[in-house]
């Protein structure tokens, strides 16, 4: 429970209200929160599957407007249906009641959403009822007006003996539409449009605006293999980063991270298509004493998200920082923050001689590095993956580095590995380079490089890699990363 929210049963404070203060809110309040539906992209690109099914997320979102959506479900006792009131979240005053043939039980709102599928002749290919949960597990933040953190829970339901729920979204987020779902259907062609539409009998319990009411969406199948179009485009993305947090150029510094590289490692050799490969491992982590924090927002008509760093102190947002963007990776399928770190291969006289072609990721806490700092996380590992990474119709992505934690990935892919196929046998280095680009704030730059030594041997078609201890360690001994 949030908060300053009610800790009594269903409908105690409502009476109490209405016998205080009158019926319902005065005029002046403005009408109550209401929702609507939008399209995140005009355009999504789905691969056909060898049976000939594809499987559609049609990036159609629902959002809040006029402030908070919270509904609360109830029953006193289990004889009594369940009952169903829109409450103001600020105050727990009811604006609405429901009529409970609109709800799906605990599940979620019974037929809110209808979706309709066509191919390119216009002839009908799928038609479906959704019941739309709320609380769906697919949510965007749509500006940084809107609370750091969702309020509500990520699912809807419950069991014989449950006896209330919250259901809402929070004011500039976002949930998605058809998301937690997908549509299925069989697609022999090429193109089809997605109609998404919110049934008349909701439209008028809730006040829905008739623009916001029903939206379009164009899927472009390709078989395996075949190349794509570019990334979907978002037709209106409804928040931008707000003057509510604003900018700052010299943060507190209890609020910066501070970025740490550590030494190549778990290194290895192949040969492919005639050429000699070096694939390799590198953890960049934060040791604090604030958190990492990037968030990307999608603007109108644009394949970047703008991407800021924000600065935290006690959990809330103090400040925040423009830092570049973020990249959607085709190959992928997910968003990607641009020159996180650099890996490069340096010869015996600190000269360049291979460049990674890894620039961008999608950060997540996947090694615990010293959780005795202050201000460590403990319980951080993972993170919310679909937050950090995305989808093709995302409209934000928050990608979290937390104190104690780093960032593993493996490098053994063709333009990520090091082609050493010309480089003669002798000495090297491997440098991880972390913020290259200093556009990410933090306490300190003097740790952000790390050059690990190593020796390249053998033939070509049959190279091998020593790679020595670092500071006695021998990193390759247990390696779970390597190729």
């Amino acid at each position: 429970m949030r908060p300053g929210r009610r800790a009594v049963s269903f409908g105690t404070v409502v009476v109490t209200i209405t016998l205080l203060l009158g019926a319902a809110p005065s005029a002046e309040a403005g009408p109550p929160p209401t929702l609507r539906l939008f399209a995140g992209t005009s355009t999504v690109e789905v691969e056909r599957q060898p049976d000939g099914l594809v499987w559609v997320d049609p990036g159609t979102w629902i959002a809040a407007v006029g402030g908070g959506f919270e509904l609360v479900l109830g029953r006193p006792d289990y004889q009594t249906p369940i009952s169903v009131e829109q409450v103001d979240p600020r105050t727990g005053m009811v604006v609405r009641t429901l009529p409970t043939e609109l709800l799906d039980g605990w599940f979620g709102m019974r037929d809110f959403l209808h979706v309709s599928v066509r191919d390119g002749r216009g002839r009908l290919v799928l038609r479906q009822a959704i019941t739309f949960c709320p609380n769906g597990y697919t949510r965007a933040r749509l500006s940084d007006e809107g609370p750091m953190t969702s309020s509500y829970p990520s699912f809807c339901g419950g069991n014989p003996f449950t006896r209330g729920m919250v259901w809402g979204i929070d004011d500039h987020w976002a949930v998605g539409a058809v998301s937690d779902y997908g549509l299925v259907f069989d697609a022999p062609g090429r193109r089809y449009r997605v109609r998404v539409w919110i049934d008349p009998a909701w439209v008028e319990a809730l006040d829905i605006a008739g623009d916001g009411a029903e939206t379009l969406v164009t899927v472009e199948v390709t078989g395996r293999g075949q190349p794509g179009s570019e990334p979907p485009r978002p037709l209106a993305p409804p928040g931008r980063p707000s003057a509510s947090v604003p900018v700052v150029t010299t943060p507190d510094p209890m609020a910066l991270p501070d970025l740490i590289a550590l030494p190549a490692w778990g290194m290895s050799t192949y040969h492919r298509k005639g050429r000699d490969y070096l694939g390799f491992s590198a953890t960049e982590w934060n040791e604090g004493p604030g958190t990492l924090v990037v968030e990307g927002f999608r603007g109108p008509d644009q394949d970047l998200m703008d991407a800021f760093q924000y600065f935290l102190v006690d959990g809330r947002p103090v400040g925040r920082t423009p830092i570049g963007h973020l990249e959607f990776h085709p190959a992928h399928r997910h968003w990607h923050f641009q020159q996180f770190t650099e890996y490069t291969m340096l010869d015996a006289h600190s000269g360049e001689v291979a460049v990674s072609g890894k620039q961008s990721w999608c950060l997540a806490n996947t090694d615990a590095i010293d959780l005795s700092v202050p201000n460590a996380n403990w319980t951080a590992f993972g993170g919310d993956l679909f937050t950090m990474c995305g989808g093709p119709s995302a409209l934000w992505i928050r990608e979290i580095l937390d104190v104690g934690w780093g960032d593993t990935y493996s490098q053994f892919v063709a333009g990520q590995a090091f082609d050493i196929t010309d480089l003669p046998n002798g000495e090297y280095y491997v440098r991880v380079h972390v913020n290259p680009a200093g556009s990410m704030l933090e306490g300190s730059t003097a740790n952000n490089v790390e050059d690990r030594l190593i020796k390249l041997r053998g033939k070509p078609g049959y190279r091998r890699v020593i790679v020595p201890p670092w500071n006695g360690i021998d990193t390759e001994g247990g390696c779970y990363f390597c190729a």
